[in-house]
């Protein structure tokens, strides 16, 4: 299953996948944006004679607005772990796509997101002062799943149980302003780590993954719009 959809594309062009069609036409010295088809329309006029578009995947806590920068991971199985190991698991992940252009000889600059994917947020913690995530249901592998990239990637994580005891697991909560995106033509990963201290808290944080094969590092969307970040981690404090 080979994906055409990520990478960059000179204009014009024209893509049609899964029910999108995106489309860059020449209009005199412009160059008119289309996308139409399951997942709404979006139309814009670059005033440039020519460009370079790059399609690829993003963090998926931007549509349909953004409202957190948080993802929660319900696991369909509960997870235990036993003190003082470490294990790991596969877990998926919603898929957002990127429209970026360039600006300048690095930057490149956001026009367009969608995704294919169901929508859906939950509150993690108490009501009076938890946090909004982007909520997605995921089994739990004990091997790299088989996945659609224009649908689901999946999270390699590595479990750390400091603690002295056993501990269940029943959800993982991500921060996206530490989310490092790779993709192929068949499959879209992220590489994270949960440290676990007690029965009640945890730590989660995105690690790149290895240079190897054909996989390729996708724009960070919080890095190239240039938002303040002020922390990569995630701490799980109202439970597993």
């Amino acid at each position: 299953m080979e994906i055409i959809m990520y990478g960059i594309h000179e204009s014009p062009f024209n893509l049609d996948i899964d029910g999108v069609s995106i489309t860059v036409e020449k209009q005199n010295n412009s160059l008119l944006y289309r996308r139409s088809g399951l997942v709404g329309s979006c139309q814009k006029l670059l005033l440039q004679d020519s460009c370079s578009f790059l399609l690829n995947p993003i963090e998926p806590v931007n549509m349909p607005k953004r409202l957190t920068h948080f993802l929660q991971v319900a696991l369909q199985n509960t997870v235990i772990l036993e003190p003082g190991t470490t294990r790991k698991i596969y877990i998926t992940f919603p898929i957002e796509i990127g429209v970026f252009i360039p600006q300048g000889k690095e930057d490149y600059e956001i026009i367009d997101i969608f995704s294919l994917a169901r929508y859906k947020y939950t509150l993690y913690g108490v009501p009076s002062n938890g946090i909004i995530c982007k909520y997605w249901e995921s089994e739990v592998f004990l091997s790299p799943p088989e996945t659609h990239p224009l649908y689901t990637g999946y999270i390699d994580l590595k479990i750390v149980n400091d603690s002295d005891h056993l501990i269940e697991i029943n959800k993982c909560i991500f921060n996206a302003y530490g989310m490092k995106i790779y993709y192929e033509e068949n499959k879209v990963v992220m590489k994270a780590v949960m440290k676990i201290p007690s029965r009640k808290l945890a730590e989660t944080e995105f690690i790149n993954c290895p240079g190897k094969g054909k996989f390729k590092k996708a724009m960070e969307l919080y890095v190239s719009s240039k938002l303040r970040v002020t922390g990569t981690k995630c701490i799980m404090e109202y439970g597993l």
